[in-house]
């Protein structure tokens, strides 16, 4: 999973494109799933080769509250949280938003939690897409997520990532937001 996103990190492209370390990527959308919400991390693979993967959280606010008491120490001393002035300084750079959500989760909370309390990160390898792998994920997903009992779930996607639109509305998913800043959030609710 953690190869998965560092290969899938930047819009579907590598990471490396983005990031002097791409390892970041991993650290904080794949990881602490893996670690804190370890019943929701979904993996597909053909032949024992992963083509890609899901994961998600079920109550998004208890999981950034969870990440932020047990994830973010790890990073203390490797991935320090930047300073004021080296956010002021390097607004810009990606290692360093990286590095401010690994210390900051609930920054990347989404609104409308009542409805859509869950929310997921999906990520499939360039060869495998467009062959129904991220379809499927998805679909075993959703199914989780409403045993569980989650009403709705959420993401947040780059505004400038039209195939992710493509695919999100054909998986019954509704795009919530229709500004176009740098993300724009997909929402589908799940019955029982």
């Amino acid at each position: 999973m953690r190869r998965i996103c560092v290969a899938t990190g930047d819009a579907g492209e590598h990471a490396r494109n983005i990031l002097n370390e791409p390892e970041l990527m991993a650290h904080v959308f794949a990881s602490p799933y893996l670690a804190l919400q370890p019943d929701l991390c979904f993996v597909a693979e053909l032949a024992g080769q992963p083509l890609g993967y899901v994961v998600a959280a079920r109550d998004s606010v208890g999981f950034f509250r969870d990440w932020r008491r047990h994830w973010s120490p790890r990073f203390v001393h490797s991935h320090p949280a930047p300073t004021r002035r080296e956010s002021l300084l390097r607004a810009g750079d990606a290692d360093v938003q990286l590095r401010s959500l690994l210390h900051r989760p609930c920054s990347m909370l989404l609104p409308d939690t009542e409805t859509y309390p869950s929310h997921l990160h999906v990520n499939v390898l360039a060869g495998a897409r467009g062959r129904g792998v991220g379809a499927a994920l998805l679909r075993v997903l959703f199914q989780a997520l409403a045993e569980a009992g989650s009403p709705g779930v959420q993401l947040g996607v780059r505004a400038t990532n039209a195939s992710a639109h493509a695919f999100y509305r054909a998986m019954g998913m509704t795009r919530l937001s229709l500004d176009d800043g740098p993300a724009i959030r997909f929402a589908r609710p799940l019955g029982r």
